[in-house]
């Protein structure tokens, strides 16, 4: 392994940590206005809405499959 694939590993690991500490998240539709509302929040913010996991777990899958076509294509050829 070489400098810039640990980079890359060290950069998919800091997006997904910090993915699980802002995730998307579901609100209850207000009783005003009766509209549902998405968005990203902290994750020991308020407390009101659900975390999307569904789309959590979409972003986890697309970081890892651009994280290893990355690592690969950092790979150092042996000939």
């Amino acid at each position: 392994m070489n400098l810039r694939q640990k980079r890359i590993l060290i950069a998919a690991a800091v997006v997904i940590a910090g993915m699980m500490l802002y995730p998307p998240f579901y609100y209850p539709r207000d009783a005003l206005s009766g509209v549902a509302r998405h968005g990203y929040d902290w994750l020991l913010g308020s407390g009101l809405g659900r975390v999307e996991v569904d789309l959590l777990f979409a972003q986890f899958v697309a970081v890892g499959v651009i994280g290893r076509i990355a690592y690969l294509l950092c790979a150092d050829e042996k000939k």
